[in-house]
C-alpha cells in the first residue's frame, strides 16, 4: 500500500506537552522528507487553531488539520478555519448545570477563544465546550450525567501525567473521524490510504478513520489493542519511526 496522507495527534505524539513544545529534531526531519516523498501532513488534535500555530509555523504544514476535536477543519496556508460544526446552544444550559452540580469548572470555545461562562452575557456561537482537570471518577459521574444531551459528543482526554483527565464537548457530527474523512474528501484520497498516529482515549476516531492504524509506545492500552503497529513513545521520536518506516521504507 501506498500511503498518500499522514494525520498526527499533537499532544503525545508530535510533541511531548505544551504549548510551547516543539517537535525533536528527528521528528522534524522525518516530517519534511515525507512532504517531499509527495506525502500531505496533516494535524489531527484537540486544540484550537491558535494553540498549533506555533508547531505549523515550525514545521510549515501545508495539510488540512483536524482540530478542535474534529469541530473544525482549518487551512494553514490560508491560515483560516474552512469547515466548522457549531454547538448546540440548547444544551449549554444542561452543561453548565451538571458542571454547578458536580462543582467543577467549564469552559465554553466560540471558535476563536475559550472562556468560563458569567451567566449573564452568552455567546453567539459555540464550538465546543470542555471540562478541564477531572479525576477519572468525577469524569465517570459527569459522563454519565451528559450522555442523554442530545446533538453533542464526548471526547475522553487523558492527561500527560494519568493523574487527570478532561472532557471535550462538541456538535454530534464532530470528531477526528468526522473531520478525517472530511478531508480526505478535500485531498482526493481514500481513507485506506492515511496513516493516523495516536496516543489518548481521543484518538480512537483519529485510528479508525484511518488505513494504517498506529499507537504510540505511550498510548493507552485501549489504543494499542486496536493499532496496527505500536510504534516508539512520543521520548523516543515515535512518528519519526513510523514515517521511516511506513512511509520511507528504511
Amino acid at each position: 500500500m501506498r500511503y498518500k496522507a499522514l494525520f498526527l495527534d499533537v499532544d503525545g505524539t508530535l510533541v511531548f506537552h505544551g504549548l510551547d513544545s516543539i517537535p525533536s529534531p528527528r521528528v522534524t526531519r522525518a516530517i519534511l522528507a515525507c512532504e517531499r516523498a509527495g506525502i500531505s501532513v496533516s494535524l489531527a488534535t484537540s486544540r484550537p487553531p491558535r494553540s498549533v500555530q506555533k508547531v505549523l509555523s515550525y514545521l510549515q504544514l501545508s495539510g488540512y488539520c483536524v482540530l478542535a476535536s474534529g469541530a473544525q477543519i482549518y487551512d494553514p496556508r490560508a491560515k483560516k478555519v474552512i469547515i466548522e460544526q457549531l454547538f448546540p446552544k440548547s444544551a449549554m444550559t444542561r452543561i453548565i448545570r451538571v458542571a454547578d452540580e458536580s462543582q467543577v469548572q467549564v469552559s465554553i470555545y466560540d471558535g476563536t477563544k475559550e472562556f468560563f461562562y458569567d451567566g449573564i452575557h452568552p455567546p453567539k456561537k459555540i464550538v465546543g465546550m470542555w471540562f478541564p482537570e477531572l479525576t477519572p471518577e468525577a469524569l465517570q459521574i459527569i459522563m454519565k450525567k451528559l450522555v442523554g444531551i442530545s446533538g453533542i459528543s464526548l471526547h475522553r482526554m487523558d492527561a500527560w501525567d494519568r493523574k487527570f483527565e478532561s472532557l471535550d464537548i462538541v456538535n454530534e457530527h464532530a470528531s477526528k473521524l468526522h473531520g478525517i474523512v472530511e478531508v480526505a474528501k478535500l485531498l482526493g484520497v481514500k481513507t485506506q490510504e492515511i496513516i493516523g498516529v495516536g496516543d489518548g482515549y481521543n484518538d480512537f476516531p483519529l485510528l479508525m478513520a484511518s488505513g494504517l492504524k498506529i499507537a504510540m509506545g505511550n498510548a493507552v492500552p485501549e489504543l494499542k489493542a486496536i493499532a496496527d503497529f505500536v510504534a516508539p513513545t512520543v521520548e523516543e521520536d515515535g512518528v519519526a519511526t513510523v514515517i521511516e518506516k511506513f512511509v520511507l521504507g528504511r
